[in-house]
């Protein structure tokens, strides 16, 4: 018979179950803190690159239904306009660098992870971030586009 100090197994398994639903909670809490917990990721720089659009690799730019690709490194975005102009930015999201896409009908950047909207010119339009997109340049050739910046 166990003493009167020893815990039952019912009463561990409750204690900890506690002690482990604490330690989940603070850890998600803290996940979620502020803004200043989750720097903005830095722009791509000395951005360099030709885009064939008559590639297959490119065949989503020109696709009314979608009209955006993403640079060999997914650090920049390629995107045509309503328009037909090419526009270029970032593809990371200030806010955390989740990759923003292009909404053609809209003429938006969107950021799928918190609702950032951005505007074709790459400005904040709404949601959890101070700072625009940076854009680069696009030089069309052609059926070329170079992008640097």
């Amino acid at each position: 018979m166990a003493t009167p100090s020893a815990m039952d197994r019912k009463e561990f398994l409750q204690l900890f179950g506690m002690g482990a639903t604490a330690l989940v909670a603070s850890v998600c809490l803290g996940g979620c803190g502020s803004k200043s917990s989750d720097p903005a990721p830095t722009p791509a720089t000395n951005v360099d690159f030709t885009v064939d659009l008559t590639a297959s690799s490119s065949a989503d730019l020109n696709d009314a239904a979608k009209g955006y690709i993403y640079g060999p490194n997914r650090d920049v975005i390629v995107a045509k306009t309503t328009a037909g102009a090419y526009v270029a930015f970032q593809a990371p999201c200030p806010h955390q660098g989740t990759s923003v896409y292009f909404n053609q009908s809209q003429s938006r950047f969107i950021c799928p992870n918190h609702n950032a909207v951005f505007t074709v010119g790459g400005a904040v339009v709404s949601g959890p971030v101070s700072q625009g997109l940076k854009q680069y340049t696009v030089v069309q050739t052609g059926t070329s586009l170079r992008i640097t910046g």
